[in-house]
This record gives C-alpha cells, structure tokens and sequence, in this order.
C-alpha cells in the first residue's frame, strides 16, 4: 500500500490541470469469531483503501471526482479518466480554507495490540459470556479491528492516527432479533445492557396518546436514533434547497429550550476524527442552543460556498442535561428499546416501532407492543431531560428523555 500511495502522490503532483486534491489511506486488519451453538471459526484478515479526491477548475466552475486505487490499478490511467470526469461535473465555483491543524483526539484502544488484534478475542469472548449469564446462545459474530490512517493534500497537509473498533452482534434464541453493539474501546461495549431481555408478561396496548419516555438506549437506536432528525436540518444541502423546517436563529418548535453541540473530538467517540476527509478542521460547535437553530454542520466545499469556515460536519452529539430527578409517573410509557425507526430527514416525522414498554407503579406493568409516531423535532425540542447524564461512542447526554404525549398505534 505505500508504494502504491506514493506512486499515486507523485503521479498528482504532475497532473497541472487539477487544482486541489486529497488522499486518503486506510489499512485495516481485524480477527474475527463467529459462534454458533456449539461450534465456532475464527481468524484474521487486512484491507486496504486508498482513494483520491481530485478537483479541475474551470471557467465555468468546479469539478471533482473520485479516484479509488486497488493494487492492479494503472494510476496515470485513472487519473487521466479523473480528470476527465472532474471536467464534465461542473458545480458552482469555491476555494478552500487554509490548511489547519489536526486537533487532538484519541481514537485507538492501548488494549487493542495493531499488530495483533485476535489477542482482544478472547477479552471480548469473555465479556460476552459475562453478559448472558446462563442464557443459551443462538449465534454471535465478534470482531476486533484496528485502521491506520493517512490524509495528505496537495497543500500539503500531513497527517496519521490510528483507530480501533470492537464489534459483537449476538442473537440469544432462534426466534430473537440479532442485536449489535460496538465502541472503540473493549470496556466501552455495553453488552449487558444490549441484552437486557425483560421476561415479564406484557398487556395488549390500545391505540391512543400517551405520555411517552425513551431511555438514551431507545432514543440513540442504530446511531443516532431520533437525534437524526435533528442532524439533517443541520445538512447545508438541504438548506440550500429550501427544505430545511428552520435557519438559524429560529425556534424549533413553540416552548423549545433544548441545546444541542457537534463534537469530532470525544474521546473513542465513533464519528470522532483529528481531520475531515478533505482536510478540513473538526471544531465542537452548537446545532441548537436553547431551542433556536444555530450552526450547519460545513465540510470543506460547503464552507466555501457559503462563505464560512468549515467545522468537519456534525459527528458526536453532546447534550445538555435537564434539572429534574425523576420523570416519570404512573402513567407514563417507559421504553428501554425500540424495534425499529424511520425518520424523513426533511420533515422530521418518524415512526418506530417497540415491542414492550412499561409502566412505572406499584407493581410495574409490562405493555406492548405498539408504533410511536409523531414530529420528532418538536418532540425533542420540548422534551423534558433528566438530570442523570450516560455517555455511547456516539453521544453524551441525558439517559432518559420524557417526550410528552405522543401518538401510539
């Protein structure tokens, strides 16, 4: 792979008719086990990816294209037919920000040997057995990797770090959704509480409103869950197409008071990185700050064409807790987990499916299942947030949000 970077490097560097380019590598090696029943197979495997972002300008405006170089790949070839596209994919015209330095941020587990990563195998095997307990297991894929990675720009701008990731997917029972959980570093995966499986009984839920509560767990489902919604109206492209429901300085909803940053520097956080892709800097900055909209998250071309600077995107999301201790009543609809979700990124609505949920009381009641829907970017803006604070790769936040009365089907 690095004779191959530095061919393609050198092979850039001739090309006068690009203006702007970036290169990124990639190599990664992982083990893996997967287990099923009373067997199971292991073993290692490495990839690699070395990709060229290239830029023509041109009276009429900007091209780019993307060059990826597999080891057969003839470089002059490819960046010739590059070129070619770039000059045949005319957008509006921009120039980039200065070069900036990588902020500081650490994304590889010291637990997790580069050279070796099948010795965290076991580490993870065994937190795996301590989470199901006496639980039968159907299946489960495990995997530990780690990627060394390398950005370099024709502004010559240098720079390598190293990732780790962790990943277990376990399916208990035959008849029992797979569930996946994953984290950059070993301690960080919550296989417990991804298998929580409650086993009480649960009472047939009629259609109607309810006062409805998400633990951060069912909120953050897949990523970002929910969160998504708000993320997209963050998407400078869906501001310049008019779609976006609110600009900056504007409410999300009557009675918002939430207040929501991007931070691509969290410690082993899962969209953390020192640089963007192209290069650009990964800055902390505001998407909500007390229910009015504030910032977009701006890559490089984005921040050149609205005339700011970049911020490297949204990618962790940090928000600020509630003051209140307890949420929850009687009648409120606790929901640990939820099945599924759909969010329309423009408008915010969502639908989600949960199988159980439960009912605080003396005793709790078991319900379910049934079908949240509703306008997540209202909802989230109001709702109440507790005081108590957990932290994912993804997020840090309050553990239990209380959306008020939301549709139930």
């Amino acid at each position: 792979m690095a004779s191959d970077r530095d061919r393609l490097l050198a092979a850039l560097a001739r090309r006068r008719e690009l203006t702007d380019w970036t290169v990124q590598v990639a190599v990664t090696r992982a083990a893996w086990r997967r287990l099923t029943g009373d067997q199971h197979s292991e073993g290692d495997s490495a990839a690699a990816e070395l990709t060229a972002i290239v830029h023509r300008d041109l009276p009429a405006g900007r091209g780019t294209a993307v060059v990826r170089v597999e080891p057969s790949t003839p470089i002059a070839a490819a960046l010739e037919a590059a070129s070619a596209r770039a000059a045949t994919a005319i957008g509006p015209p921009w120039h980039a920000s200065p070069p900036a330095a990588p902020a500081r941020v650490e994304l590889a587990d010291p637990a997790i040997d580069p050279t070796a990563p099948s010795g965290a195998l076991a580490t993870l095997a065994g937190a795996l057995d301590a989470a199901r307990g006496d639980r039968p297991l159907f299946a489960a894929d495990l995997t530990v990797a780690t990627t060394d990675h390398e950005l370099h720009t024709q502004r010559g701008q240098r720079a390598a770090w190293r990732s780790t990731a962790a990943t277990a997917t376990v399916t208990l029972t035959p008849d029992a959704a797979p569930v996946t959980t994953r984290a950059r570093r070993l301690d960080e995966l919550d296989l417990t509480g991804a298998l929580a499986d409650p086993t009480s009984a649960a009472v047939a839920l009629a259609p109607g409103t309810y006062p409805v509560a998400l633990t951060a767990r069912a909120l953050l489902h897949g990523d970002r869950g929910l969160l998504e919604a708000l993320v997209a109206q963050a998407d400078p492209q869906l501001e310049r197409q008019g779609l976006a429901r609110y600009r900056a300085g504007q409410p999300l909803a009557a009675g918002a008071d939430l207040t929501v940053h991007s931070d691509g520097t969290l410690p082993f956080g899962w969209h953390s990185a020192p640089l963007g892709p192209a290069g650009e800097p990964i800055r902390r900055f505001p998407l909500v700050v007390d229910g009015l909209a504030a910032e977009l998250g701006l890559d490089r071309r984005a921040a050149a064409l609205g005339g700011r600077l970049p911020n490297g995107g949204v990618r962790g999301l940090i928000v600020a807790p509630g003051l209140e201790g307890d949420l929850v009543d009687a009648q409120t609809l606790v929901i640990e987990r939820l099945a599924w979700l759909e969010v329309d990124r423009p408008t915010g609505w969502f639908r989600a499916g949960f199988a159980r949920a439960h009912r605080a009381g003396d005793p709790a009641q078991a319900v379910g299942p049934g079908v949240l829907r509703g306008d997540a970017i209202a909802l989230l803006g109001r709702a109440r947030r507790s005081a108590a604070e957990v932290a994912t790769p993804s997020y840090r936040g309050p553990a239990l949000w209380h959306l008020g009365a939301v549709a139930v089907d």
